[in-house]
């Protein structure tokens, strides 16, 4: 993979092709940006481009160099990423080790640590004491979609380079050309997604297409009751749950407003939102999605999910 097979991301790989090639790609780096929209990708790609064998048009994606980092097996590549909450000192001491070595086979080492914001205080004050002298053939590349949470000692250390999702109707060409996805399922792991390609990857396989119809089919366009249907789900299916149902009425909403039929998340449901959209007013839907939201605050507050459901159903037929 080349930085011209990476999509929508202009701006960032601008930016740090031309560090590469002013030799001044060095240090730390902050990749922030939502889950799901390529961070890590990008930065695989880059330590291809530091350590490629090829004399022009790096990385070539076929020296032997570039064949281990793209398996990640590359003895100058460290990841460092944890299952758990917490990224500990122990991972960021064999950063420190490593870093005081030259590199093995290639010019750079390269430290990816995924999901920077789980550094832990001790980790954290580990690193610091890395990212204040950085060894000149070191790079290490903190990935995360919670900067906020880092500590600030060691962003301040860091230079901060910002990715975005990519824009729905880019993504929705993409899976459709390059991912064979049938066009309404595509439009709608677009929407979905909010354009983050890895999530709509992660999730075209899944039945969240079938799944989200099942739900509307039983309690938007059949009126059946929210806690009979969805009961026993974990918080993490009720949450998206709600984000569906959300979805669903703002949908109804913009199609009231007149907006065009592709800003629709659930475009195969059209006809159910069309006839749907006579039986409400702005104000009820201002209501249902008040009712949706505050339900989604409760459910964080570990409210009865039966109780919750049951409450909402009311609220939802009563607007």
């Amino acid at each position: 993979m080349r930085f011209s097979d990476i999509l929508g991301h202009e701006k960032p790989l601008n930016i740090i092709n031309a560090y590469i090639e002013n030799s001044s790609f060095s240090g730390g780096y902050i990749f922030s940006g939502p889950e799901g929209i390529g961070k890590k990708a990008v930065a695989k790609i880059i330590a291809q481009k530091l350590n490629c064998t090829a004399l022009q048009n790096r990385p070539c994606g076929a020296c032997g160099s570039c064949l281990k980092t793209e398996k990640f097996q590359h003895p100058d590549l460290h990841i460092i990423e944890s299952d758990t909450a917490q990224i500990k000192i122990e991972d960021i001491r064999f950063l420190q080790r490593e870093a005081n070595f030259r590199p093995y086979e290639g010019a750079m080492k390269v430290f990816i640590i995924d999901d920077a914001h789980k550094l832990n205080p001790e980790a954290a004050n580990s690193l610091l004491k890395v990212l204040e002298e950085p060894p000149a053939d070191s790079l290490i590349i903190l990935i995360s979609h919670k900067p906020q949470n880092i500590f600030k000692t060691v962003l301040s250390r860091c230079k901060v380079i910002r990715f975005s999702p990519l824009a729905i109707s880019l993504l929705e060409d993409v899976l459709i050309n390059k991912y064979f996805i049938d066009k309404l399922p595509a439009h709608f792991l677009s929407f979905y997604s909010e354009g983050r390609l890895g999530l709509a990857l992660k999730l075209k396989d899944s039945k969240i297409f079938e799944e989200k119809n099942r739900i509307f089919d039983s309690f938007a366009v059949a009126g059946r009751p929210l806690d009979r249907n969805l009961t026993g789900q974990s918080k993490e299916q009720l949450r998206g749950y709600l984000n569906l149902m959300a979805s669903w009425f703002r949908d109804i909403y913009l199609l009231k407003a007149g907006l065009p039929e592709r800003e629709l998340m659930h475009l195969d449901r059209k006809n159910d939102l069309l006839k749907l959209m006579r039986e409400f007013s702005f104000k009820q839907l201002d209501s249902i999605l008040a009712a949706i939201s505050e339900s989604m605050f409760y459910l964080e507050k570990n409210i009865n999910s039966k109780l919750l459901l049951h409450n909402l159903g009311a609220q939802l037929w009563k607007a």
